[in-house]
């Protein structure tokens, strides 16, 4: 992606006074030619900086922020009154949420207050049942950090490493996976280890990363800090994959490392393997 079109979309994403729900509605009709999990994996980076620079407030006005609830709850306020909150006060529903759940429980003298994710998946669990509908209204409103978005966002990922998987075996490249790896001692393991390096662009690879989001700056540098560099350092330079698109500034022409794209490379030079028979012959014959 060029830089101007993602500090475009960083700027409207920063600007935008509401919940993240309804800022990603915005965007989709403002940017329709873009993909939508590009524009959702941008926003989820951009609106968790947000959530991570508020914490600290965040969590010192828990107390003010479950006295408000019940004061809108004791005058009889409609649904959605957590969510309300949230839109003012900038913060994700389902953090406010379970903000209001531990001042709740906390208040009670309950030891729930250390569970609150477990009232947040299942919200039938709680007694009160104004308090379990305004939890479960945040959980289907919060595309950021929902219960419901993290599945869904987990099984993207194993979605994409299945797509990865299923081009390895069409060129019938023998690979070993992160699991494999793993159990072979590896703390930090590509989800693609190939026996035999294959040629991309000129370019030597011997692993293969999948990423379903877009790699901005951040990312990047935090995933090639904390793994990228790892695995060239153990199996030599690799190729790192963003489905959902990469800043064009990221990308440095003369890395010897890995090299990056947004997809899987048509074009793939399949290395042999090394001929041990005709070697071994060889050796017997002299």
């Amino acid at each position: 992606m060029e830089i101007d079109l993602y500090n475009n979309l960083v700027s409207f994403i920063r600007e935008y006074k509401g919940l993240s729900h309804d800022c990603m509605k915005t965007l989709i009709m403002r940017f329709p030619e873009q993909n939508y999990d590009t524009l959702n994996s941008i926003l989820l980076t951009e609106y968790q900086k947000r959530m991570k620079q508020n914490h600290f407030k965040t969590q010192t006005n828990r107390a003010q922020y479950f006295e408000l609830y019940q004061k809108a709850v004791q005058n009889c306020e409609s649904p959605g009154i957590i969510l309300r909150m949230a839109k003012h006060f900038d913060i994700a529903p389902c953090l406010i949420a379970k903000l209001i759940l531990a001042q709740f429980f906390e208040q009670q003298g309950s030891n729930d207050q250390n569970n609150v994710n477990n009232y947040l998946r299942d919200t039938t669990l709680l007694e009160d049942m104004d308090l379990s509908y305004e939890i479960h209204l945040c959980t289907l409103y919060d595309n950021i950090y929902s219960p419901i978005t993290e599945a869904v966002r987990g099984s993207l990922g194993q979605q994409y490493e299945i797509q990865l998987y299923k081009k390895v075996k069409e060129l019938n490249l023998a690979f070993r996976d992160e699991e494999y790896l793993r159990k072979q001692g590896y703390d930090k393991t590509p989800d693609c280890k190939l026996d035999v390096p294959i040629i991309v662009d000129g370019f030597i690879v011997n692993w293969i990363e999948s990423k379903a989001l877009f790699g901005d700056k951040e990312v990047h540098r935090d995933y090639m800090k904390n793994q990228y560099l790892s695995y060239w350092n153990r199996f030599g330079p690799g190729l790192v994959i963003y489905w959902f698109g990469y800043l064009e500034t990221i990308v440095e022409p003369n890395d010897k490392r890995f090299i990056i794209r947004d997809n899987f490379p048509e074009s793939v030079i399949c290395m042999p393997p090394p001929n041990f028979e005709i070697e071994n012959f060889n050796e017997l014959s002299i």
